[in-house]
Order: structure tokens, then C-alpha cells, then sequence
């Protein structure tokens, strides 16, 4: 009976060995890859922002030299604006003097 084993005794099982993980290199590469893929994204995004910003302040500038030209358009038309007010006053003047003389005349003719 001594060959037979004990009902008390068991067999080990070996469990298997963890699985090792990935070196740390290849996760380390893939997100040194990421960052670098979005750094590079972020500074192209920096440079279109800074030409759009570029380009905004040349459109800004040509919209205060248009504005500029129209201020000078608005003065001057305003200035001849006035000076035809003061040629029609005169000659509003000058008809009112014509027909009070005209009316003189009709009734020194006619009495």
C-alpha cells in the first residue's frame, strides 16, 4: 500500500507563468509617436491661426483706409452740399427781388 498513493495526498499542478507584459519601450514609442503627431498638428494650427490672424489685420487695415476715403468723400460732398444751399438761398433772393419788381412794374403799367 505504500506504493499507492494516500487518499489525503494530491497531485500539484504547476500554474502557469504570467504573461510578462510588452516592454515599456513599444506603449512609450506609441505615445511618444501621439504627442509628436499633435504637437505637430498644434503647430500647424498655430501657424494657420497666425496667418488668418495675418490676414485679418490686413483686412482691418484696408478697411480703414476705405473708411478714411469715405470720411474725406462724406466732408467734401457735405461742403459743396453747403455751397449749393448758399447758391440756391441767393438765388431764392434774387427771384423774390425780380418778381416784387416785376409786380412794381405791372402796377405801374396798369394805373
Amino acid at each position: 500500500m505504500a506504493d499507492q498513493p494516500s487518499r489525503n495526498s494530491a497531485a500539484i499542478i504547476a500554474f502557469p507563468a504570467p504573461a510578462r507584459p510588452a516592454p515599456a519601450a513599444a506603449p512609450t514609442d506609441d505615445a511618444s509617436l501621439r504627442l509628436r503627431s499633435a504637437l505637430t498638428a498644434l503647430d500647424e494650427a498655430v501657424r494657420s491661426q497666425r496667418a488668418a490672424m495675418a490676414d485679418w489685420q490686413g483686412a482691418i487695415g484696408d478697411l480703414q483706409r476705405t473708411m478714411s476715403r469715405l470720411g474725406a468723400s462724406v466732408t467734401g460732398y457735405r461742403e459743396r452740399l453747403g455751397a449749393l444751399d448758399g447758391k440756391i438761398c441767393s438765388l431764392g433772393d434774387t427771384a423774390r427781388r425780380l418778381q416784387a419788381q416785376a409786380a412794381a412794374l405791372e402796377s405801374a403799367t396798369q394805373g
